[in-house]
């Protein structure tokens, strides 16, 4: 996992509007999951039983607006495409 412990950022379009994401890894003991903030929401990034990345919404303000699950797709699909360069 070495290599992992710095924050990195997204950039990319999804439905015609612009993210700039700031990742930021959270080491545990054998796994890595990510943290961002995503439209105002604090959602983890982390490994399913499968080995996908499956998101976690944490206690947040913005429930009433949910975020989008194909830009949560989406950004778990960019995650694993920075981590694989």
């Amino acid at each position: 996992m070495e290599g992992m412990d710095e924050p990195f950022i997204l950039k990319f379009e999804f439905k015609g509007k612009p993210h700039i994401l700031e990742i930021h890894p959270w080491i545990q003991q054998y796994r890595v999951s990510f943290k961002v903030i995503v439209e105002g929401h604090d959602i983890t990034f982390e490994r399913d039983e499968e080995g996908e990345y499956r998101a976690i919404s944490n206690v947040n303000v913005n429930a009433d607006k949910p975020v989008d699950t194909e830009l949560l797709q989406e950004i778990a699909r960019r995650i694993e495409e920075a981590l694989n360069v």
